[in-house]
Order: structure tokens, then sequence, then C-alpha cells
């Protein structure tokens, strides 16, 4: 995870030295929040918020997500989406933060355990860079958002049990004779 932070904080300052603003948006493809990519992008949440960048995310584990993994820079449900198809668990983990500036880790479907075995930091590289942009839209195309669920109101949460008890909540279907 150290060196993905250092990468982004080249990142970063190379966007305040020059002033690059063509592309504020990093992507990210990442096993879950608590990936290490997730992890480095979380501590310089402050730093990219004051540079204008969003981060939008692609995870393809979210079945334990606490509200703490959902915190900035990872906040905008809106900007985030999940995979649901397990057979797109094959693609690598990937951080796109400029049209030249590109790291790609391991697949998503290696156990966490096994995890950062391949990594490729790519810099001054467009055609790396364009590449993992098409994977990132595709996959993005094919993810769901995610959004979290309204809690129901008190009184209606109360009369969950004697809505199931309820005659209306079980009806009566026509048997096959």
């Amino acid at each position: 995870m150290a060196k993905l932070s250092e990468f982004i904080a080249g990142d970063l300052e190379s966007r305040t030295t020059c002033g690059l603003q063509a592309t504020s948006c990093y992507l990210v493809i990442a096993r879950s929040p608590r990936s290490p990519v997730a992890q480095a992008l979380r501590t310089h949440a402050t730093t990219l918020a004051a540079a204008g960048v969003t981060v939008r995310a692609i995870f393809s584990e979210i079945e334990r997500i606490s509200p703490e993994d959902m915190a900035a820079p990872f906040a905008l449900p809106a900007e985030c989406r999940a995979i649901r198809d397990t057979r797109l668990h094959a693609a690598h983990e990937q951080l796109v933060l400029s049209p030249v500036r590109t790291w790609i880790g391991d697949s998503m479907r290696r156990e966490p355990s096994k995890r950062d075995t391949y990594e490729r930091f790519t810099v001054n590289s467009a055609e790396t860079s364009a590449t993992a942009v098409r994977s990132f839209e595709q996959l993005w195309r094919a993810a769901v958002p995610m959004q979290t669920m309204p809690s129901l109101p008190v009184a209606l949460a109360s009369q969950l049990p004697g809505l199931a008890a309820s005659p209306l909540a079980r009806p009566e279907y026509p048997r096959r004779q």
C-alpha cells in the first residue's frame, strides 16, 4: 500500500505543479473498499477533495461493507458500482490517475492473503491508460449502482410481525388437481 500511496501522492503533486485539470476523476476497480488500492485512496481523501478530484469506483465484494468503508473518497453512492456477475471477477484491480498514469494489480479473484504479487505502475503511457479506461467503462456498464436502502419507519417496522400473520400476506393460490 505504501507504493500505491506514493504513486497517488506523485500524481497529486504533479497536478498542483502543472495545473492539470483535464481529468479530475480517478477510476478504480477493486475487490472491495478494503483493498490496498482503496485504502491508499482513502489516505489521500482530503487532498483529493482539495484538488477537486472525484473517484469513480467499481467493487466486486460488497456483502460485508461497513459505513467506514464507504467514507470519502467513496462517499458518493452514485459514483460507486458493484459487480454482480462472478465471471467478471477475473478482471484485474486498477487505478487510472491521468491519461498517462495507471496502476494495475492482481485479479479480483485472487485470495486476499495472496494479493499484491502483481503490480504494474505505468507513468507516461497513454496507451496503457487508454486501455484501462476502456476496461473500466465496460465494467461500469456491466455493474449495478450501489445504493443504500432507506430504513423503515418505526411504526411500519413494528407492524411487520402483524402483517405476516395477516391473511392478505398469505394469499391462497389455486391448487392443481
